[in-house]
């Protein structure tokens, strides 16, 4: 039960609620609130200097790539998926050198914002900086929902990395369940912060799809003959965690079209 502002705080201080933890969780959300604000913004920036150094037609290839298709694709700004595709874009994907270049001068071995680092050099704000630098390359794994704070955090367990992890976060926190499976990728923490996330799937996968993630792991642990995933491994095995999350969806949707309940958005 919530406690009334004029109560005592449960936290026990001594003080009113007021007075006490609902500051603290007012700057809270007011510092979620900025932080939303300013990955945007910077995100808004990126994508137009995606198309002039990558060229126009880079975040279609890096489609096809996400998709895993080979057939003719062209970017839906509405599309449901974007939330997680363009962070993927703008921090993961690169060009290799035997891949066609949309432009002869796309940068090869380079992500969008490891390019856009050094157009802009020292002229962009440390604020920028630090977030670019925690956002770029993380990769993307499976995490069951062991906790959720709504508007607050989730306490979260790496399926493929197998490690628990809190994370702030104040929007899909609103959604997730506990035994909710996410895919999504994990920031590093900026200063004393604690980590947040830098993508998540925009649909929440049932507590029954955790078997297959479970195979998955058992999958890239035979492709790389090791005992345990790193960071490294994910990066390597990335396509086959995407290709499984959207799987997944596909019969989920296929599934909506009978009898079942739609996917439910995070």
């Amino acid at each position: 039960m919530k406690a009334g502002r004029n109560d005592t705080c449960p936290c026990g201080s001594g003080l009113k609620y007021k007075k006490c933890c609902e500051l603290k969780e007012n700057d809270s959300r007011n510092g979620n609130r900025l932080f939303r604000e300013r990955e945007a913004a910077l995100m808004e920036r990126m994508l137009p200097f995606a198309d002039e150094v990558f060229g126009e037609d880079a975040i279609d290839q890096a489609l096809l790539l996400f998709l895993d298709d080979e057939g003719a694709i062209e970017f839906d700004a509405g599309d449901p998926l974007n939330p997680f595709f363009l962070p993927w874009f703008l921090f993961n994907w690169t060009i290799e050198p035997t891949d066609p270049r949309p432009i002869p001068e796309s940068p090869v071995n380079k992500t969008v914002a490891e390019a856009f680092m050094e157009s802009h050099g020292g002229s962009l704000a440390p604020e920028l900086a630090d977030l670019i630098t925690a956002s770029n390359r993380r990769p993307l794994s499976f995490f069951e929902v062991l906790e959720s704070q709504p508007g607050k955090s989730l306490k979260l367990f790496d399926l493929l990395q197998e490690k628990s992890l809190d994370v702030d976060e104040d929007a899909a926190s609103t959604s997730l369940r506990k035994g909710d499976i996410i895919i999504g990728s994990i920031m590093l923490p900026i200063g004393d912060a604690r980590t947040r996330p830098l993508a998540l799937g925009p649909f929440a996968l049932e507590p029954s799809d955790k078997q297959q993630v479970l195979d998955l792991r058992q999958e890239i642990l035979q492709n790389v003959s090791a005992t345990e995933i790193t960071e490294a491994v994910l990066h390597n095995q990335e396509a086959f965690v995407i290709g499984l999350y959207l799987d997944i969806i596909d019969t989920m949707l296929d599934n909506t079209e009978e009898e079942t309940p739609p996917p439910r958005r995070r």
